[in-house]
């Protein structure tokens, strides 16, 4: 299972970097801003989505090798920050951006205002954090040690 994992978070981290920083910014090159803002928006609900299943899959998986040691380890609790992150931006930052696109109201922009740049660019630091730590994950996985 541990190989698994670290293949699937492998493959994961591949699409997250590939679709945040290759694909996105050569469709906001060679397309319309909206074309192309709705197209990357399909991709990162997809990257998110999938992100957070496997995360979790390796959460689990992680659990089920700490409680055959006696060990603790601090990698589930990076796992957990992830995917917080992941969830956060999805569920929370991504909508706000949506209404904005919209021209409509979300409970979050009511409470604390801001500008699509300004979420926008939340946004992105969130999808930079999930990817910076998932590739510490990674080299962490690939040792297959959760101890």
């Amino acid at each position: 299972m541990n190989k698994l994992a670290a293949v699937l978070v492998g493959v994961w981290l591949g699409l997250q970097l590939g679709v945040g920083y290759l694909v996105a910014p050569i469709l906001f090159q060679n397309m319309g801003r909206m074309e192309a803002g709705a197209l990357a928006g399909v991709m990162f609900n997809v990257v998110a989505y999938t992100g957070m299943a496997v995360w979790l899959l390796v959460y689990f998986i992680g659990r089920a090798e700490l409680n055959r040691h006696v060990m603790r380890s601090h990698t589930n609790k990076f796992v957990l920050a992830l995917l917080s992150f992941l969830a956060a931006n999805q569920f929370l930052v991504t909508p706000v951006i949506e209404a904005h696109k919209a021209g409509t109201t979300n409970w979050l922009l009511s409470l604390i205002g801001g500008s699509f740049g300004q979420w926008h660019g939340i946004s992105s630091i969130i999808y930079m954090i999930c990817s910076v730590l998932a590739l510490g994950l990674v080299f962490r996985l690939l040792k297959l040690d959760w101890y």
